[in-house]
């Protein structure tokens, strides 16, 4: 490559970069952004399929590096057997586009694939794990390998050593410079805009970019070939017309949260056919979809889980979520939820009685899908406010107090959602609560031992001076959930009088005195708040969020598991 290009930053010793090295540094930027939007699109998709824990991240951002480490590698030998560094960089750069129409094919294909090998090998949560790897290394080591290669490519094509270091500093600078431009584009614009498939187009048209502009850098100075350059431009244009025809990822991805519901990716599907879908949107945070089946149960889908529906065992669970903290409290005269979800907890804690409600969401695509459960009730209510904030920082920094806060999160397997049910949460919630109030805690109780009760009531106790636990019966699963209500004072009222009176106010919300009861294991709790061995569920170790997630892959590996 000529000295102009790449052998020196600066041709005067004025400390310029040459124009033809200002055009590579450009292109691996390109590249940079191609790769960052392949990334998120891709780990979108995947996290539908393998759940959006701290598991599953881990996994496919180590899928992700790996191929990026394997590409170094084989750059590295590359560079040092091809005379034309450069011209070989520019086909690294059109293979990334043409391996991202074979993951695109790869995220159609593989998910009911990797739900039956998982429901039908009955694996172990390891094997999961192992399972898990291997799916995202399917989707991501190709592109991956040819995204690494470019690199060592590029820097033998720079030349003298004495400029080795500069321009290895000047790439890396271009190249992350362009990844952040790149996920923030895929994250806030891309896939809200255009949807997953429209992202991974964009990337491909990123990546023919880069590779169009190293091939005019080569052109200048590895005497470009008219024949490579026909090639590559049609390798590129294959590339774009691959990726723009594979169909999209289908709207419901069978994945980690159904494994206790169905015994097969094929019965998934059959039910899943009969879905009508009133409601999809590709939002910044998440996927969020609204599914009428033909007995014309509504369910909201938040990414890969179902967090609410019409069906009257969910509307029982959100009916008691406002009943028990009300008849609990003290005062009644404010209310606070945590997470809109369906919006039938706000409903019903107003239809109770308490004259101001106050629900914080954090994302506006739920706000739009409960419109198809108690969204316009609750809008058309002048008691009502929405605050579209994270519900720690509207804790943390608004000045309002409540007489009940109540917590309605997703499962706790999501890492964004965990957070939600640790100590320090607790902590934040106790500050906003006047004197006599109460916080209303969730949980799954179909998916803890009696060890992660235990946990979650000391880690409760720890905040609250009394904590009631209160099992909810549904006629499939008894105490298939808990209701913890932390006190911020003793109360002198007995919790089967706070019972009786949630059921007598709640009636009309369908509560009956058979729905509720106090926890069953309830007597031995005590004892865990000065038992050593009992952990504590804290921000800096969500014990809680992979306890979840691996009783959940136990309970599906088990013969005869599914709910």
């Amino acid at each position: 490559m000529s000295q102009d290009a790449t052998e020196a930053p600066s041709a005067t010793g004025s400390g310029r970069i040459s124009r033809i090295g200002r055009w590579l540094l450009l292109a691996y930027a390109v590249s940079g952004a191609a790769a960052l939007v392949y990334e998120v699109a891709w780990m979108r998709v995947l996290g539908d399929m393998l759940g959006s824990t701290a598991f599953a991240s881990g996994t496919m951002l180590a899928a992700f590096m790996t191929g990026l480490g394997i590409g170094s590698l084989l750059g590295g030998v590359l560079a040092k057997r091809v005379a034309k560094p450069l011209h070989a960089a520019a086909f690294a750069e059109v293979a990334v586009a043409v391996c991202s129409v074979l993951a695109l094919v790869a995220l159609v294909w593989l998910p009911p694939v990797f739900f039956d090998m998982l429901r039908s090998a009955r694996v172990s949560p390891l094997g999961f794990f192992s399972l898990q790897f291997g799916a995202s290394f399917a989707i991501m080591l190709l592109p991956t390998i040819a995204m690494g290669t470019t690199f060592p490519l590029i820097m033998e094509a720079v030349g003298k050593r004495s400029h080795f270091g500069r321009w290895a500093g000047m790439l890396y600078t271009a190249n992350t410079a362009g990844a952040i431009l790149g996920s923030l584009a895929a994250g806030f614009v891309l896939i809200p805009l255009l949807r997953v498939k429209g992202a991974l187009i964009v990337a491909a048209l990123l990546s023919v970019a880069a590779a169009a502009l190293v091939s005019r850098i080569a052109a200048r100075t590895e005497q470009w070939k008219p024949a490579s350059l026909m090639w590559i431009s049609g390798i590129a244009l294959a590339a774009l017309a691959g990726v723009t025809l594979v169909p999209a990822t289908p709207p419901l991805v069978v994945g980690l949260t159904a494994l206790d519901r169905f015994e097969s990716s094929e019965q998934f599907a059959q039910l899943q056919g009969q879905v009508k879908l009133l409601y999809d949107d590709d939002g910044i945070y998440s996927r969020v979809s609204v599914l009428e089946y033909p007995d014309g149960t509504r369910a909201l889908r938040n990414g890969a889980m179902i967090e609410g529906s019409n069906a009257p065992a969910d509307r029982l669970t959100t009916a008691l979520l406002a009943a028990l903290p009300y008849a609990s409290a003290r005062s009644r005269a404010t209310g606070m939820v945590v997470g809109l979800g369906t919006g039938y907890t706000p409903q019903v804690l107003l239809g109770l009685g308490t004259p101001s409600v106050t629900t914080v969401e954090i994302n506006p695509a739920v706000v739009s899908a409960a419109q198809f459960f108690a969204g316009k009730v609750l809008q058309g209510d002048p008691r009502w406010r929405l605050v579209i904030d994270d519900a720690r920082a509207h804790l943390l920094t608004t000045r309002d107090t409540y007489d009940v806060i109540t917590s309605e999160p997703s499962w706790p397997i999501s890492a964004g959602v965990a957070p939600l049910f640790t100590r320090e949460f607790m902590a934040a919630v106790r500050t906003r609560l006047n004197p006599g109030g109460v916080f209303c805690q969730w949980l799954p109780n179909y998916l803890l031992t009696g060890e992660d009760v235990r946990m979650m009531y000391k880690t409760m106790r720890q905040v609250y001076a009394r904590v009631d636990v209160w099992a909810v019966n549904q006629p499939d699963m008894p105490e298939g959930e808990l209701i913890l209500i932390g006190f911020t004072a003793d109360d002198p009222r007995s919790q089967s009088d706070i019972g009786t009176e949630a059921v007598q106010r709640a009636a009309a919300f369908g509560i009956k005195a058979a729905s509720i009861q106090r926890y069953s294991a309830s007597a031995g709790l005590e004892a865990a708040v000065t038992d050593s061995a009992v952990p504590v569920n804290t921000d800096d170790h969500t014990i809680l969020g992979y306890r979840v997630i691996w009783n959940l892959l136990s309970v599906a590996s088990t013969p005869g598991g599914v709910r």
